[in-house]
C-alpha cells in the first residue's frame, strides 16, 4: 500500500463518525427495549438492565488491555478491536437464549468496544491539525450523540418488526465495512512525539494538569450519571401528563446532547478546554438549582432539563479533549484510564441516585449534580492556584513553569 500523508480527510472523519455511532448503539442497544427483552427472555425488567451494566463493567478493563497492546500500531489496533467487536457481537447472537452467556458477551463487548473508542479518539487527535482538535473530537463524539438522539428511539420502532439479533447483525455488517476501510484506506497513524514506556505513561497521572482532568472526570460524571440515568422516570413522576410524549422528549434530549457536543467543540477551539470546562461547570450547578426550584412548573422544568443535558455534553467534550491535550497526545493508556473512570463514575452516580431516591424521593436526585458541579468548580480553582489563566486555544490550567 502506498504511503499516505497522515492527515484527517473529510472521508476518514466521516468513517470515524459512523463507527462511533455504530459502537455507541451497540453499547446502548438494549436501553430502549428492556421491556421487550424481558418478555422475550422471561425475566424481569430489572434483570435485563444487567445487559447494559455488564457492558459498562467490561469497559473498566480497557486500560489493562491497552497496557498489554501499548506497543502495537494504532492502525492495527483499530482493525483488531473492530474485529473483536464483530466476534463478540456474533457470539451474543448465538448464545442469546442463555442469559448468563449473553451477559458474558456484553462484558466482552464493553471491554473491546471501549478499547476501540480510546484508540479512535487518540487516532483522530493524532491526525488532526492542532488548531482543530476540539472541532474534530466534537465531530467524532457526534456519532455517539446521534445514536442517543436517533438510534435508541429507532431501535424501539424496529423491534416491532425485527428481533434485536437482526438489529445487532446490521451493526456487525457496518463494523465489517469499517474494518475494510481502516485496513486499506487509513493513513499510517504515528504517535505525537516520542513514544512512552508504561512507567512514563503511569507517571503522567502524578502531573497536576493530568490529575485535574482525571479527578474532574470522576466528579463531573458522578453527577451526570445520577440524573441522566433517571431523567425519564423523573419527568414522568413529576409530570404524569408528559408520559404520552416521552418518546418525543427523548428525541429532544438526544438533540440537546448532539448540539451541546458540537457547540463544545467550537468553544473549546476558541477559548481552550479548561476555561470552557470551568464555565460549563458553573452553569451546570446553576441549572441544577433551577431544576430543583422549578419542579412545580412543567414547561420551565423541562426546559431546564434540556439545557442541563446540552451543557452536560458541552462539558464532556472539554474533558475528552483535555485528557488528550494534557498528555501531549502520547498516551493511549492514560486516555483509557480516564474513559474507564468516566464509565465507573456514571455507574457510581446511578447507584448513589438510587439511594437518594429511595430515601428522599426522585425530585432530590438533581441535588447530586449540583454538589458534583460545585465540586468540579472548586477543583479547577484549587489545582489552578485559584485563578483561570488567560484565554488561549492551547492553554492549560497550569501555566508553564508552575
Amino acid at each position: 500500500m502506498a504511503n499516505k500523508e497522515a492527515k484527517l480527510s473529510a472521508q476518514t472523519m466521516g468513517v470515524f463518525m459512523i463507527m462511533n455511532f455504530t459502537m455507541s448503539l451497540s453499547g446502548t442497544l438494549f436501553n430502549g427495549i428492556l421491556d421487550r427483552i424481558a418478555l422475550e427472555m422471561g425475566i424481569s425488567v430489572a434483570q435485563t438492565g444487567y445487559l447494559t451494566s455488564m457492558y459498562a463493567y467490561g469497559a473498566i478493563g480497557a486500560p489493562v488491555l491497552l497496557a498489554l497492546l501499548r506497543n502495537a500500531k494504532r492502525n492495527g489496533m483499530l482493525v483488531g478491536t473492530l474485529l473483536g467487536n464483530i466476534v463478540f457481537g456474533l457470539f451474543s447472537v448465538v448464545v442469546a437464549p442463555d442469559f448468563f452467556l449473553l451477559l458474558a458477551a456484553r462484558f466482552g463487548l464493553g471491554l473491546i468496544g471501549t478499547t476501540y473508542g480510546v484508540v479512535a479518539t487518540t487516532s483522530v487527535v493524532a491526525l488532526s491539525d492542532e488548531r482543530q482538535v476540539g472541532r474534530n473530537l466534537s465531530l467524532l463524539i457526534t456519532g455517539a450523540a446521534v445514536s442517543l438522539m436517533a438510534g435508541v428511539p429507532l431501535c424501539r420502532v424496529l423491534i416491532r418488526d425485527f428481533s434485536w439479533q437482526s438489529i445487532n447483525f446490521a451493526l456487525i455488517v457496518i463494523m465489517g465495512l469499517g474494518v475494510l476501510y481502516f485496513a486499506f484506506c487509513l493513513p499510517t497513524i504515528k504517535a505525537s512525539g516520542d513514544s512512552l514506556h508504561l512507567k512514563q505513561e503511569l507517571a503522567m497521572l502524578k502531573e497536576r494538569r493530568v490529575l485535574l482532568v482525571v479527578l474532574g472526570s470522576l466528579i463531573t460524571f458522578v453527577g451526570y450519571g445520577a440524573f441522566y440515568t433517571y431523567v425519564t422516570p423523573y419527568l414522568v413522576e413529576r409530570f404524569p401528563l408528559l408520559e404520552p410524549y416521552m418518546s418525543g422528549l427523548l428525541v429532544l434530549i438526544g438533540a440537546c446532547c448532539f448540539l451541546g457536543n458540537l457547540f463544545g467543540g467550537v468553544v473549546c477551539d476558541k477559548i481552550g478546554f479548561e476555561k470552557a470546562w470551568w464555565i460549563g461547570s458553573v452553569l451546570q450547578a446553576v441549572l441544577g438549582a433551577a431544576i430543583l426550584m422549578s419542579q412545580r412548573y412543567v414547561v420551565a422544568n423541562v426546559l431546564f432539563v434540556l439545557v442541563w443535558m446540552f451543557n452536560g455534553w458541552f462539558i464532556g467534550l472539554q474533558l475528552n479533549t483535555g485528557i488528550n491535550l494534557v498528555t501531549g497526545r502520547k498516551s493511549n493508556l492514560v486516555v483509557s484510564i480516564n474513559n474507564s473512570i468516566i464509565q465507573f463514575a456514571q455507574a457510581l452516580g446511578a447507584s448513589i441516585a438510587a439511594v437518594v431516591i429511595a430515601r428522599a424521593g426522585i425530585s432530590m436526585d438533581i441535588v447530586i449534580s449540583i454538589v458534583t458541579s460545585a465540586g468540579a468548580v472548586a477543583l479547577i480553582l484549587l489545582l489552578s492556584g485559584g485563578r483561570i489563566i488567560k484565554t488561549s486555544k492551547d492553554a492549560t490550567l497550569l501555566a508553564k513553569g508552575e
